[in-house]
This record gives structure tokens, sequence and C-alpha cells, in this order.
């Protein structure tokens, strides 16, 4: 892809022998249809089309829901500072989601991003919203796929994978697949939440009927998993767990009462027991977010779960 050009201007192939798995997640989304961003749900009120939190130790963006999408794009470029992205460079972005993070990068720091989604509805939200990006020097392509089965073709300099192992049941299957895609030298940042070994089984459990999904990476094996899949010890691991334990926990749920509940109300009004039938709730979405939300907060208070910045670099 050449500089300057737009993602709705450029075909991309789907990686080879990788006829995509849409887990279908997303596909009945109302609440980001009705915002227009279908796939996005809920968090497109709360960080718009980034879709991961502010995790960042910043007490002033997390007591100002106002600033939450602030917080997640901060977050977003320090990671990229972390994997000292530079202009004109290939970078894959695995689990893009509506690729507002990708969007930033080819806007900020004028890299190729090529965004890697296993859900229909994120990669056609995220090509709707490529296609009214103004050229410039960066530029982002969606591909539908299953990184553990198959990743677009490299070489890529960077690669990038926030807040979204906990779909992914085989890591290391997925860590091979970057590791064979990046050129000699090329950066892999992993950003996530991760249990560590003090979890048990019940918190796995519990996580997994709030956010569907439990293969949530392990601070004790993620490392481990690396070396397997060809790539050197970690240059750099960074725990944020601190956020979750502190300004996270301390404003968090103030700010979806007083803040974003309001709006989504608005936009969601009635009651699951007087108005039968309606695809949504304010109020009841809220309720349940939060207590999705506070069990997070509750394993990070216990040490249970951290947040870990990591990254790596191809031999």
């Amino acid at each position: 892809m050449h500089s300057g050009e737009r993602a709705s201007d450029t075909a991309v192939e789907e990686p080879p022998g990788n006829s995509p798995r849409d887990t279908g997640h997303y596909t009945l989304d109302v609440v980001g249809g009705r915002r227009g961003l279908p796939g996005g749900g809920l968090h497109i009120y709360l960080t718009g089309d980034l879709l991961h939190p502010p995790m960042v130790p910043d007490s002033a963006i997390w007591s100002d829901g106002r600033r939450w999408k602030q917080g997640a794009a901060l977050h977003t470029r320090r990671i990229a500072e972390l994997a000292e992205l530079a202009a004109g460079e290939r970078v894959l972005d695995i689990g893009g989601g509506l690729g507002g993070p990708a969007r930033l990068l080819a806007h900020d720091y004028g890299v190729h991003v090529t965004s890697v989604t296993n859900s229909a509805a994120h990669a056609r939200t995220s090509r709707i919203l490529n296609a009214s990006l103004s050229p410039g020097p960066g530029s982002v392509a969606v591909v539908l796929g299953d990184g553990q089965r198959a990743l677009p073709r490299g070489p890529f300099a960077a690669a990038l994978s926030v807040n979204m192992l906990y779909q992914v049941r085989d890591h290391r299957a997925l860590y091979r697949r970057v590791f064979d895609g990046l050129a000699p030298g090329g950066r892999f940042v992993i950003d996530d939440w991760m249990l560590t070994s003090r979890a048990t089984e019940e918190d796995v459990a519990g996580l997994a009927a709030h956010f569907r999904f439990p293969h949530f990476a392990r601070t004790h094996t993620v490392e481990d998993d690396l070396l397997a899949a060809g790539f050197p010890p970690a240059e750099v691991a960074l725990d944020l767990g601190h956020v979750g334990r502190g300004p996270m926990a301390d404003h968090f749920e103030r700010q979806m009462w007083e803040y974003f509940a309001p709006q989504v109300i608005s936009d969601w009004p009635g009651d699951p027991v007087e108005s039968p039938g309606r695809p949504a709730y304010g109020r009841l979405m809220i309720e349940q977010f939060v207590e999705a939300v506070n069990t997070t907060i509750r394993l990070y208070a216990q040490r249970r779960m951290t947040y870990r910045r990591i990254l790596v670099r191809k031999g």
C-alpha cells in the first residue's frame, strides 16, 4: 500500500487457508447500530471506536467520563511508542475491533496498518469508517480472519495485540503466526488484562459469565508461550495493575452512573418487566456492565488479575 491510499481503495487478500470464522458475538448489536457503530456495543458510549479501557494511571481522566476516550487514545499512543512505530512501516493490528486504534496510528504515526478481526460486524463497520479517512501518510486495511490459523502476509515491522487474548483459545498458535509474519528485528507488543497465579477456576468461570470467553493470558505462562513461538525473552514487561487497583477502582462506578447512565437510559428507556420484548434497556445494561467490570476490579484488588504490556523482538 502506498502513501496516501485509503483502505477503501486497497484490495486485501484473505490469508491463505484462512476461511474466516466469524464468532457472531457482535452481529446482533442493536446498541452500537443505533449509535452508528455496529459491533461496538455499550463501549462506544465510553471510548467511541477505540473499544479498550483507558488503562492510564491518571485520576483526572478516570474521574471525568468525558475524557475516557482521550485516555483510551493516550493508551494507544503509549503502545505505539513502546513498539517504536515509524512512518512508512507496515504494522499488523490483531483483534482490531472497529479500527479506532488502527486509524489513530495511521494518522498520528504515518504507518500502514493491516487490521485483523474475527468479527464480520467489526470488519464491516471498520471498513465504512476507513472509507471516510482523508488521504494522508498512513493507511488502514481490514482483513476478516482467525489469527490462530493464519495472518496476512508479511513482512511487518511491528505487530500489536490489544485487549483481546481472552477470546483466543490457542495463544501459542497466534504467537507463532505473528513471529512468522514479522521482519527480522520486528517488534511485537501485547497489551492485555491477564490472570495471575492466584486466580482460581471459579474466577475464570465468573469472568466468562460476564465476558463470554475464558481464554485469558496468564502472567506466569505468557513469556513461556512467546518463547515457544520463537521469540527471545521479553525486552520490556510493564505491569499496569495499579491502574485497576487505583484510579479505575476509585472512579469507574461513579462515572458510569453519573455521566454515562443518563445518556444510555435516555437512548434506551423502558423496563424489562413492564415492556417485555424491547431489545435493550438502558438501566439494565448499565447495571450488568458495572457488575462485570467490578468483578475485574475485585480481582485487581486481590492481585488475581493484572494488566501487562510486553515487548518482544524477533531475532
